[in-house]
């Protein structure tokens, strides 16, 4: 029996050592995607796109709480006091030695000062303020224009964040693609090198080669399955690059559909440039930056002018809460104006400040125009560059294929070395990589192009600039510029309230990193 139940918990062991020890891409998913999937899942999981539609919102209600400053603003302080002391402990018993004096000498001290003293010992105090800005330099109005087109930006840089996701999972989509292609390229080395072993060693046995040549040739064989391990090993690191980009675990097991293409419809240089600085959202995001900064400007000298306010008043303070049996209840309504005549030049600093960022921001959308010129012209290069190699080492390939096949033909006749087939074969192998190394490029290069050229994804940013320049709000500008439809506006067209269900998946992802938080109910 003892030795019954031992052979039970060894086999039991063993087959939970193999549960334990056993590789993760047993259990790893599995999925078939093309390019289009991927960029679809890209655009729905990934933590840039996450982050900047977070700062919009952050935008839209910095907005709103501008807005909201010039109505109506209602304040209540109270205050609850215990009073002591020798001055009041004095007068409380004054107060009480007067009410037991004979009325004789009452009438000599007189109520009138005696009532002044006080008989209790703590106070309440209650207060009301209502206020409406009527005039604030225009400092209200700087603020509300600078924080429009600060959401113009937003909504724009969530754009620009779509169209680099996009450009970051076809650049990986198609690296993953190249090594799939390389681990095809090396496993055919092999292929060849095994075939011409088995020749090698057949014309050794009857004497006819030496031993070197089936040694150079195993070195060659053992060279080309290590090219082979490191093209496994960085296609299973382009797909984890893949995985984390469109939001999938790191050891999903993709299935890559598409194969490398080319098909050349690319217009000139100029025409991309100039579709480009009218519909990059990065550039046009700039220029609002420098009408925010404007904005600034303008909200801030309103440090050199007053304000104006109306506003009503009321006080109560008693014995208990909300009593007024110390001083009778009193309120007041008029108009109150503030000016700060001389402030130590405080707002000229403020302003020269504010003038400073301004500056900065006309520079950063230089800038940005220089860099997009800069990328057209290298994306646009290498996608050409890339072009013409495709021809070339096309070519190449051919020519090497034919090389080889005379070169192992010419061998097994005995007129020629063996060196030279297996410089043959190094060649074919280096002119199949290098022709889908120029695939990779072009289908990258062309990706890059469209990032640097600005084609829309979720709005186009020339209507959209349009739009705003027309005077319209930033959602109905949104909605004449979308290319596909914006969760963010409900059946009726307005812009939907982000609900806390909205919000929970992006809370429980950052719990995962940070402390659990708390968010403000809008």
């Amino acid at each position: 029996m003892r030795r019954y139940l031992t052979k039970k918990f060894l086999v039991a062991g063993v087959m939970l050592s193999t549960f334990f020890f056993m590789p993760e891409n047993v259990f790893a998913e599995t999925r078939t995607l093309d390019i289009a999937e991927a960029i679809e899942l890209a655009l729905e999981n990934n933590r840039l796109i996450e982050q900047r539609t977070e700062d919009r919102e952050a935008a839209r209600w910095n907005l709103s709480a501008i807005r909201r400053r010039s109505g109506p603003k209602l304040s209540w302080s109270s205050s609850s006091s215990r009073i002591g002391g020798r001055y009041y402990h004095g007068l409380r018993a004054q107060r009480y030695q007067f009410y037991d004096m004979p009325p004789e000498e009452r009438d000599y001290y007189g109520v009138s000062n005696i009532s002044n003293y006080p008989l209790y010992q703590s106070e309440n105090s209650n207060s009301l303020n209502l206020s409406i800005p009527l005039y604030t330099g225009g400092q209200l109005e700087g603020q509300r224009k600078s924080a429009r087109y600060g959401l113009n930006s937003a909504d724009l840089n969530l754009e620009d964040a779509k169209q680099q996701v996009k450009w970051q999972t076809a650049r990986a989509y198609y690296r993953a693609l190249q090594y799939r292609d390389e681990i095809d390229v090396q496993q055919e080395a092999i292929n060849l090198l095994n075939e011409h072993l088995r020749t090698v060693q057949i014309q050794f046995e009857v004497g006819t080669v030496a031993m070197s040549d089936v040694l150079a040739t195993n070195v060659q064989l053992a060279n080309s399955q290590q090219n082979l391990n490191t093209a496994q090993g960085n296609y299973e690191n382009a797909l984890a690059e893949l995985n984390n980009i469109i939001g999938l675990p790191a050891d999903t097991d993709l299935i890559l559909n598409n194969e490398q293409n080319f098909s050349d419809a690319i217009t000139s240089e100029a025409d991309c440039l100039k579709y480009a600085l009218e519909h990059r959202p990065d550039g046009i995001a700039a220029a609002y930056a420098v009408k925010q900064a404007e904005a600034s400007v303008s909200a801030t000298k309103s440090g050199f002018r007053p304000n104006v306010s109306a506003v009503i008043q009321g006080t109560m303070s008693g014995e208990g809460a909300f009593k007024a049996d110390h001083t009778r209840e009193r309120w007041a309504a008029g108009v109150q104006l503030n000016w700060d005549i001389f402030d130590n030049n405080v707002t000229s600093a403020q302003v020269q400040q504010a003038k400073a960022t301004q500056r900065k921001a006309e520079s950063v959308a230089r800038q940005q125009l220089e860099q997009i010129r800069l990328e057209i012209r290298e994306a646009y290069t290498n996608l050409k560059i890339a072009e013409k190699n495709i021809a070339v080492t096309f070519g190449a390939v051919k020519q090497a294929e034919e090389q080889y096949l005379i070169a192992k033909v010419r061998y097994e006749e005995g007129v020629d070395t063996n060196l030279t087939v297996m410089d043959a074969q190094e060649k074919l192998t280096a002119a199949r990589t290098n022709y889908t190394t120029a695939l990779c490029n072009y289908n990258t290069s062309r990706a890059q192009l469209e990032k640097a050229m600005g084609v829309p994804i979720g709005i186009d940013a020339k209507i959209y600039s349009t739009s705003v320049g027309e005077g319209k709000k930033s959602t109905e500008a949104l909605k004449e510029s979308a290319q596909v439809p914006l969760e963010i506006f409900d059946e009726r067209g307005k812009e939907k309230r982000r609900s806390e269900e909205d919000i929970k998946p992006v809370r429980e992802s950052a719990e995962e990193f940070t402390e659990p938080f708390t968010e403000d109910e809008q």
